[in-house]
């Protein structure tokens, strides 16, 4: 997809008709329109969002600028309405390019002044697709198609601004990073599917239970209620999930302040590297408790070990005495009938004494083959058990002495973090104080809230096992009806198809997150080279997770710039991971990065789509070293002027 001309018509500070061309070449992706705040920067930004999602953009404007559509008609262009009969035009239409054909697409606006408001009259929104020959035929639903090419879901990703960029850059955006990597790879469809399915799968459950009588009546009625519970276990989990991530934000911006001030930053580093060494034991103590548990099992079969021991010595003597069998000489018998010959050198024939002695031979070995086979496994079976009895001995002892010494550097770590908080709360300073105190409390709550996560994924569990005894009586009994058993068996399909949904849901969504993980480290390290020893991630729950050399935590210690170089770096992340290739369409690009990071983000940005439309602040952003970077990419550089006293905004074409 490529942008080849905007049109304009009384839209903001454009009074009457304007254009801008867009000449983007593989040499030369840029275009450039430079704008001081309040000439007309911005409202191209959207005009473009507007002439592409129409009333989706508008609700988007009234909910995020609290700006009405209305807002947008020029103020002159209205004052100079002749009479309350008269209308006024306001349009954007965006030409572009897509697969090689020729579209575009307008949103348009007739509205009157009434009572000194403006009213919307009369509004169309139209798309076009243009003919080899130049003729252009409409092209309806219009939503349909632009989801195709551009969804309006990953709209934020393609045509964003610098505030956006700074967002995404603050504590607690890991929800909108969820929000990209789920949209950007559709994962929303699967989630959907899964959902859908599983109301389908309810509703044969419902007619399985409502055509059911008598014992199979009662097994419906338990198999509803257990999928019931289950339903308000999962429930409980993904609130208590969303609950969560609400206290991680909380936290994260609370530790933010908390690392800027001087009279806590350093504090407040110990506190995060403290924090981090306190989970990483805690999650191997859990991992060591969980293995103790599996191998405790092995081990207590020690109580039993002079009985193993005694049934193995009587085994033995069976085996001396040749009660039971070998296989080696059954196999060794074998092979001298089929050869006809001795290992001593002697040959005989079928139906000599000595074939005849061996044929016995090998009746008797085989009689024994048979008999003392169960014996035989038994004997091995035991002394493979001994064995394991010993190794799970000794890898207890072991685990033993490391679940001690986590118990105590948990509890010296534990000590420290809780010394280091004390002094955050009492820190003369009243504000820092209330932020060390609601900081303690959030941290409380949540280690109650993961408690109770774990409660419920327990519950999860034992309600799930519920389900699978219960399915196995209810195809016995259901068998019984006919009628029954036609809704059982479409409720099992849609449950499995629907299970099967949400694992691959499950397994996409952490491919796309550390996919979109290794993307933005590999473009963070392209903005700022000097940053290559630091380790970029995305953690599970969707947090930045930047480490230093050492694997510290090092979030808090970037600076703005690199923050908004991290952000920029996931936005591109996902255009890459989206493979639409839209252009990119960047309102402030620069918008409160330092110098040296401006330089290397002008330098990355021309690479980043086919297409890159920047809308900029002269000076702050348009300044000698940008322009000596970012000129030899453009294709198009254009001026805003505002004239204060008509109120309307020309474009002016270098």
């Amino acid at each position: 997809m490529k942008f080849e001309k905007l049109a304009l018509e009384n839209f903001s500070s454009y009074r009457g008709k304007h254009q801008i061309e867009f000449h983007t070449s593989t040499d030369k992706p840029v275009t450039i329109i430079v704008g001081g705040n309040g000439k007309g920067k911005t409202s191209i930004f959207d005009a473009i969002n507007w002439a592409l999602y129409g009333t989706l953009y508008e609700s988007i404007l009234e909910k995020e600028n609290q700006k009405s559509i209305t807002d947008y008609v020029n103020e002159t262009a209205l004052k100079e309405l002749s009479s309350a009969d008269e209308s006024l035009e306001m349009s954007s239409a965006l030409q572009f390019e897509h697969e090689s054909q020729r579209y575009r697409i307008e949103q348009e606006l007739v509205v009157k002044q009434i009572n000194g408001k403006t009213e919307i009259t009369d509004r169309a929104s139209s798309l076009y697709k243009s003919s080899a020959s130049g003729n252009w035929s409409e092209i309806k639903p219009i939503d349909s198609f632009l989801n195709e090419i551009l969804p309006s879901n990953v709209r934020d990703y393609f045509l964003f601004n610098g505030d956006r960029i700074n967002k995404l850059s603050l504590p607690g955006s890991s929800e909108e990073i969820r929000d990209g990597i789920y949209r950007v790879v559709d994962l929303e469809l699967l989630q959907n599917g899964s959902i859908h399915l599983f109301e389908i799968a309810k509703k044969f459950g419902r007619s399985a239970k409502a055509s059911s009588e008598g014992e199979v009546a009662d097994i419906e009625n338990q198999y509803s209620q257990a999928r019931d519970d289950l339903d308000d276990q999962k429930e409980k989990l993904a609130n208590a999930s969303e609950e969560k991530r609400a206290l991680e934000t909380k936290i994260e911006k609370i530790s933010a302040k908390l690392s800027k001030m001087d009279e806590t930053k350093e504090l407040q580093s110990k506190r995060d590297i403290l924090k981090e060494r306190l989970k990483n034991f805690e999650d191997t103590q859990k991992d060591t408790i969980a293995e103790m548990r599996s191998t405790v099992a092995i081990a207590s079969m020690r109580i039993a070990f002079g009985e193993i021991e005694e049934l193995g010595r009587l085994l033995e003597k069976k085996r001396e005495k040749g009660e039971i069998p070998s296989s080696i000489s059954e196999s060794l018998l074998k092979d001298i009938l089929a050869l006809q010959k001795c290992i001593c050198g002697t040959e005989f024939k079928e139906g000599d004494r000595v074939y005849k002695e061996l044929k016995n031979r090998l009746d008797s070995e085989i009689e024994k083959q048979v008999k003392g086979n169960d014996l035989l496994d038994l004997y091995f079976e035991l002394e493979g058990a001994k064995s394991e009895i010993k190794k799970a001995q000794n890898r207890l002892s072991d685990l033993e002495s490391k679940r001690v010494m986590l118990e105590k550097n948990i509890s010296e770590i534990d000590s420290e973090y809780s010394d280091v908080m004390h002094k955050l709360t009492n820190v003369p300073d009243e504000n820092i104080s209330k932020l060390a105190e609601n900081l303690q409390k959030h941290n409380s709550d949540l280690s109650e809230l993961e408690y109770n996560i774990q409660v419920t994924k327990n519950k999860i569990r034992e309600k799930e096992e519920q389900i699978r005894t219960l399915q196995i009586k209810r195809g016995e009994l259901g068998a019984k009806q006919e009628n029954v058993r036609k809704f059982q068996l479409r409720d099992n399909l849609a449950q499995k198809a629907a299970e099967e949904l949400e694992i691959i849901f499950q397994k996409f969504a952490e491919d796309s997150r550390l996919e979109i993980q290794e993307y933005t480290s590999e473009e963070f390290v392209k903005f700022i080279p000097t940053a290559k020893a630091l380790k970029i991630g995305i953690d599970s729950a969707f947090h930045y997770d930047v480490r230093d050399q050492i694997g510290n935590p090092a979030l808090q210690q970037l600076s703005n710039g690199q923050k908004q170089a991290l952000s920029l770096a996931y936005i591109t992340s996902i255009s890459r991971v989206s493979e639409k290739n839209p252009p990119l369409v960047i309102d402030m690009p620069f918008g409160r990065l330092d110098e040296d990071v401006q330089d290397n983000i002008a330098q990355r940005l021309p690479d980043l789509a086919s297409q890159v439309i920047l809308l900029v602040l002269p000076g702050s952003e348009w300044n000698k070293h940008t322009q000596s970077i970012l000129k030899k990419k453009a294709s198009d550089i254009y001026t805003l002027e505002f004239d204060n006293k008509n109120r309307q905004t020309t474009i002016t074409r270098e």
